[in-house]
């Protein structure tokens, strides 16, 4: 095994060793404009109650609409969803421009023909470095009923695909 000083560029290579899921987490202002950003700082927190827990960059546009609007939903992304996986991983407005979704019972965006929708009440907030973690409660559950849709995978930097 071959050991490295710990640096930011290494600690990036090495976060990318770690499979994950994409997502796109949203949420809305109190004015109810939509925001959101590409994710994969995502994870089950808890199954009593049920929660889930996303990890948000402290200088993201999000971040602030999401404290105060006090929700979220964690969309989780197919296999045909990558250009969207890409738009919102970039900073600007107009992301949501074109893109079909629905307002939840949280009043987040729900996009649709995500694999798995996942709204989430903001139950606790904590400081975690350069991000704080927020911590919610799920409240609703929307999933996809297409037999064929697969999640997107994101791993050493690219995109990927499950294999059976």
């Amino acid at each position: 095994m071959n050991s490295q000083k710990i640096d930011e560029s290494t600690f990036r290579t090495a976060s990318g060793l770690w499979a994950t899921g994409v997502s796109i987490v949203t949420t809305a202002d109190l004015s109810d404009n939509p925001f959101g950003l590409t994710m994969n700082s995502v994870t089950s927190l808890s199954l009593h109650p049920p929660m889930f827990l996303v990890c948000v960059d402290l200088g993201s546009d999000t971040m602030q609409p999401m404290l105060d609007r006090r929700a979220f939903c964690i969309n989780v992304l197919t296999e045909a969803q990558k250009d969207l996986s890409n738009r919102f991983a970039k900073k600007g407005k107009n992301k949501f421009d074109g893109v079909d979704w629905i307002p939840g019972v949280t009043l987040t965006p729900v996009l649709k023909d995500s694999f798995l929708s996942i709204e989430c009440n903001t139950s606790n907030v904590y400081d975690g470095g350069d991000h704080r973690v927020v911590c919610g409660e799920v409240s609703q559950l929307h999933f996809n009923n297409d037999p064929l849709s697969r999640p997107l995978i994101y791993f050493k930097g690219k995109y990927n695909a499950l294999v059976d």
